[in-house]
């Protein structure tokens, strides 16, 4: 038997042991992918964990994340900082090798999977970050980036929405630097995949601008990397298809029962004496020990090979000076700054963000995004003379066409690639379309900017389809999320400075109404919520976010009419209100009776009120009409507000 099939049948069994010492797992893949992951790591791969963190590395991801344990077993073969012990820990609270693959807690995993085609779109982000990076810095005699992406999915990646909208948007921008591995078992958890799928991926992959390479025997070592080396030479984006039996070896090979359930001891055994096993348990033989030495080597000096730095920053120190602000940088405390003297006007918070962000271009280089075909309703885009396309990578504005999904999984991808900082843009009422990217955005404290416009009932005659409602307290639910409603432009500005101050993801919703908006101080805005307007002889607080705040505000001279003297707070951003000092939120929000506007479904305002506060929302679906006839349907206009506000005035008396 070759060396290397022996290395395979070895990460195999190992991998199957992580499986069983665990109780959980996937062994399916384990077995029939190991064969992909042995030769992508070992002959294709320019990484190598003696620079595991190199800017111009090839980039992997496992989009089928439950194939994690033959990664795991495969980065601890190639040197990465995955011990035995860590292997044992398999699945376990804490561990290094977590059930899928998250970035950040396992040495060599580029992002982290699971959600099937997440992977996919994350990929892409890459891709074009890669592209991107090409056409900034590359010159005729220094080439700084010339890194390929590889992803690896399987029949279920393929079915999912989200990666149709990717490798079409993949196909439209030819990007060459993208390598779609398929894992082609044609099994799901419930059959045979043609009970749900008999797509025809040669024709569809060409149709949507791949080349197609494939592979005819999926335990070739020698094949496999054959075809993936022609692959990474293609001049279009490629997909290589290989096909393999899940739960090879075993008596289940070929059958869905493999793909979540563990291998009992016994079944171990006999994969062990079919397979010609001999190793200890958790560890490699001498043999395939002293092989692998000789391929983390190799590794080694495939990448080395690529780092042109040093020659670089001879040749052309202006570009060498932005490389570094783009990849080196770790801190934005002189932007945070910038930032706060930004003076801009408009009657819209949408319209004040756009003047925000076309400015906060101007001294941030990695900004770079944009919207799933509405920049111009949403506003939010950087004004260019060219977008990203086959013909322009090195813009940094990107028509994702209409795919929200796939937007946020690619702005995932090339936030996880490094030296850029993604924003996208929607409709708040279609923010349900990306919420899963989004999720994974917080999960792997991923600093990026979605700005959702559209953001209340006032959209108005489009009807109830667009008018969103339940969206901003499933957004507010998101942990590690920081979700802004601003007012004005101090409070639109606090949300850029709290997406340099943190890594994680800010969510900004602003609003196409018109507004007489009230200006104030930045340092208020940065605390989450402050008071806006006070009144020494108050009677009653009103607390609101957004538009609504205006609504609020043009209430006061009505109150006073009949008697009731208010203060007006703004809490454009709950999560960092509640971060501050108690005795200031205490100051802030008073121990008086107190109202709570906001037009959406939002309860999160229980959490302040008292008894027998009031709280004016919407937990029903909007209506097709003028945004003035829709607030006044509700009540929620400002007369309505104050019609309220009357009544339960009276009933506290």
């Amino acid at each position: 038997m070759k060396i290397d099939d022996i290395c395979v049948n070895e990460l195999r069994v190992l991998s199957n042991e992580m499986i069983t010492n665990a109780k959980s797992g996937h062994p399916g893949i384990a077995l029939g992918a190991a064969p992909i992951i042995y030769s992508l790591y070992a002959n294709v791969l320019n990484a190598s964990c003696k620079n595991e963190k190199f800017f111009n590395r090839d980039r992997f991801v496992l989009s089928a994340g439950h194939g994690s344990s033959v990664l795991y077993a495969t980065l601890h073969a190639m040197g990465y900082n995955i011990t035995n012990n860590d292997l044992k820990e398999f699945r376990k609270i804490g561990s290094k090798t977590p059930g899928h693959p998250e970035v950040g807690v396992t040495e060599g995993i580029d992002a982290s999977t699971g959600p099937l085609g997440q992977g996919v779109s994350n990929a892409v982000g890459m891709a074009i970050a890669e592209k991107h990076f090409e056409a900034v810095f590359n010159k005729k005699n220094c080439k700084l980036f010339d890194s390929k992406v590889f992803c690896m999915v399987g029949d279920g990646c393929l079915m999912e929405g989200i990666s149709y909208e990717a490798l079409s948007l993949v196909g439209n921008l030819n990007l060459n630097n993208f390598v779609l591995i398929y894992d082609c078992n044609k099994i799901t958890i419930e059959g045979k995949i043609d009970l749900t799928f008999s797509d025809d991926i040669d024709l569809r992959f060409r149709a949507i601008g791949f080349e197609v390479f494939k592979v005819e025997d999926g335990n070739s070592i020698s094949e496999i990397t054959k075809v993936l080396l022609k692959a990474k030479k293609s001049k279009k984006p490629s997909i290589v298809i290989v096909p393999t039996t899940i739960g090879y070896g075993t008596e289940l090979e070929g059958n869905q029962k493999i793909h979540g359930s563990p291998l009992t001891d016994e079944m171990l055994e006999k994969l062990k004496q079919k397979l010609n096993v001999t190793k200890p348990s958790f560890e490699f033989s001498e043999k395939v020990l002293e092989h692998f030495k000789v391929k983390i080597k190799d590794a080694e000096e495939r990448l080395n090979s690529k780092d042109k730095l040093s020659e670089y920053k001879k040749l052309y120190p202006n570009e060498y000076k932005l490389f570094r602000q783009l990849f080196e940088k770790n801190n934005f405390e002189k932007e945070i700054e910038k930032v706060k003297t930004i003076s801009v006007n408009g009657k819209t918070t949408r319209e004040i963000n756009f003047e925000v962000l076309n400015k906060f271009a101007e001294f941030l280089p990695s900004l770079f995004g944009g919207s799933a075909d509405v920049a111009t309703s949403t506003q939010a885009y950087v004004k260019s003379d060219n977008s990203f396309s086959k013909t322009c990578y090195s813009s940094k504005f990107m028509h994702y066409g209409v795919r929200e999904h796939a937007m946020a999984g690619i702005s995932n991808g090339l936030a996880l690639f490094g030296g850029l900082l993604p924003y996208q843009s929607c409709f708040l009422a279609f923010y349900d379309y990306l919420k899963p990217a989004l999720r994974m955005s917080a999960l792997q404290n991923l600093r990026v900017l979605s700005i959702f416009s559209h953001d209340c009932l006032t959209a108005g005659q489009d009807g109830p389809t667009h008018q969103p409602i339940e969206q901003l307290p499933s957004l507010r639910m998101i942990p590690n999320t920081i979700v802004s409603r601003p007012y004005n432009s101090a409070e639109i500005i606090a949300t850029y400075i709290w997406l340099l101050q943190n890594n994680k993801p800010v969510c900004m919703l602003v609003s196409k109404d018109k507004m007489d908006i009230q200006e104030s101080e930045v340092a208020d805005a940065l605390m989450g919520g402050y008071i806006i307007k006070e009144n020494k002889d108050a009677q009653i607080t009103i607390v609101a976010t957004g538009c609504d705040v205006d609504r609020c505000l043009k209430a006061e001279g009505i109150l006073q009419k009949y008697g009731i003297c208010a203060r007006f707070v703004s809490m454009p951003c709950i999560s960092i209100f509640e971060m501050q000092p108690k005795a200031y939120r205490k100051q802030v929000l008073k121990d008086l009776p107190t109202v709570f506007v906001e037009a959406s479904a939002e309860n999160i305002w229980y959490k302040f009120a008292k008894e027998d506060d009031l709280i004016l929302n919407i937990n029903k679906f909007g209506k097709s009409g003028s945004p003035d006839e829709v607030l006044k349907h509700f009540g929620l206009d400002t007369n309505g507000i104050v019609k309220k506000i009357l009544s339960w005035i009276k009933s506290l008396n």
